[in-house]
């Protein structure tokens, strides 16, 4: 395992924020990667944030533009704090690190050491327009990628095929969300609300057909999707694939297992520093 995901705020849910998170991992020995959403920030305190960040040991940085304030459980929550998105973050951090200056001009003394990433959408519907995007995250600094929840692999090479027209793909690292689905309804709920997911219908009818024993099919269906991905990582049109971001939601005791079992115990070959 190369490295441990600690989110901010998703769903403009309040909870222990990246940077905490991210200093604690430091502290014991494992290696973070400190999301960052611009949802909740302006250009002043995103400098301060990251400034803040590098000195803490900080180094691999996602940066996302944040799920809406509409999702939040609080129904006070503002819209009009958004200064930036994910691609101009990315500009303003690359520009912090290469060139050592912030937005007003000044020289930063001890210019932070970042390795950049931000989210990529391989279900789009629309994925020659997507590569756009993801072309957009490269040129303003990107250095890999971290996919949404992937569930049908052979739907992902198409928009692989389309950054290979653009022949970025030799230019970014790119991890492949999956999740062990635990329930028939929390596969349900991915498929129904969760943004840029979707899930096969044969894959939803093994989990309704596991009765009591979805763990263990939502466990082999991570798996075998494990190993599509390896699969396609070795073909040509899986250029760029470096690794696999496991994303246990709210299942955290059953990653060894899968680390184990799915091949994972190497690092993603020079995906995160």
């Amino acid at each position: 395992m190369a490295a441990i995901n600690f989110t901010d705020c998703p769903s403009a849910m309040p909870r222990m924020s990246s940077w905490a998170c991210s200093t604690l991992a430091i502290q014991n020995g494992a290696k973070p990667v400190m999301p960052i959403a611009a949802r909740d920030r302006t250009r002043t305190s995103l400098q301060a944030d990251v400034l803040g960040a590098a000195a803490l040991g900080v180094r691999n940085i996602l940066c996302l533009s944040g799920d809406s304030m509409r999702m939040a459980p609080d129904p006070r929550g503002r819209m009009d704090v958004v200064d930036f998105d994910s691609v101009q973050m990315l500009w303003i951090l690359r520009r912090m690190r290469d060139e050592g200056k912030y937005l007003d001009g000044r020289t930063i003394k001890f210019p932070p050491k970042f390795f950049l990433g931000a989210a990529a959408s391989p279900y789009a519907s629309r994925p020659e327009y997507q590569a756009i995007r993801e072309h957009k995250k490269i040129n303003a600094g990107a250095q890999f990628f971290q996919t949404n929840l992937v569930f049908d692999p052979e739907r992902m090479e198409v928009w692989l095929n389309e950054l290979a027209k653009r022949n970025i793909l030799d230019k970014v690292f790119i991890l492949v969300g999956i999740t062990p689905l635990k329930t028939l309804k929390m596969a349900q709920y991915m498929h129904e609300e969760v943004p840029g997911v979707t899930i096969p219908e044969k894959l939803l009818k093994r989990m309704e057909a596991a009765g009591d024993g979805a763990e263990e099919v939502g466990i082999a269906i991570a798996l075998e999707l494990i190993e599509a991905v390896k699969k396609l990582a070795r073909t040509g049109s899986g250029g760029g694939i470096s690794g696999i971001h496991l994303m246990a939601v709210g299942w955290e005791e059953i990653v060894p297992r899968i680390v184990t079992e799915g091949g994972l115990v190497r690092e993603a070959s020079g995906a995160i520093e």
